[in-house]
């Protein structure tokens, strides 16, 4: 029997005999899936896992303003990936924090051409800020570096920066 101790809310003897149990099975790519269900309008839920949650636009452009629109999602799914990264690389390390809080700053080369109204750009991030903000048991260079690691491993920052294969298929129902 292991003995529990907890950094950050994390059984680090559970959490040290996951990435083992990982580790020994061998398989490096985690499959994911979701499925996304339009409910009218422009609102939309999206299914994970045993999760569901929901996707709108503001009210500018006809949505309810009832949940974040995609792109939002994917920047807050970035901040989360950095912040999750930060307390599983600072848990590890056997660092406590006291206070984490990572602030996600962006700007979209060109809504237009999402909307149409224009053909040049992209619609895309074109800039995106990620700020960490922490309170720790560690000194600068080692929170610093801990950072740089999150950064260099975010499986969300690397699908961002990365080219990805996308496939797409349509399937239409008679």
């Amino acid at each position: 029997m292991t003995n529990s101790q907890e950094t950050n809310g994390i059984d680090t003897s559970a959490l040290t005999e996951a990435l083992e149990t990982v580790r020994e099975a061998g398989v490096r790519s985690g499959p994911k899936a979701a499925r996304v269900r339009w409910v009218g309008g422009l609102k939309l839920r999206s299914y994970v896992r045993n999760h569901s949650f929901m996707i709108d636009e503001p009210t500018h452009l006809t949505g309810e303003d009832e949940a974040p629109n995609a792109l939002e999602y994917v920047l807050g799914a970035l901040g989360a990936c950095y912040a999750t990264g930060f307390v599983l690389n600072a848990t590890l390390r056997g660092i406590e924090l006291y206070n984490l809080e990572v602030t996600m700053d962006s700007t979209q080369d060109n809504i237009f051409t999402f909307l149409q109204l224009e053909e040049a750009g992209h619609s895309g991030f074109d800039n995106i800020t990620a700020k960490l903000y922490v309170q720790a048991d560690a000194d600068e260079a080692v929170l610093r570096e801990i950072w740089e690691t999150t950064l260099q491993t975010s499986p969300v920052g690397n699908s961002l920066t990365r080219t990805v294969a996308i496939k797409p298929e349509l399937s239409v129902l008679g």
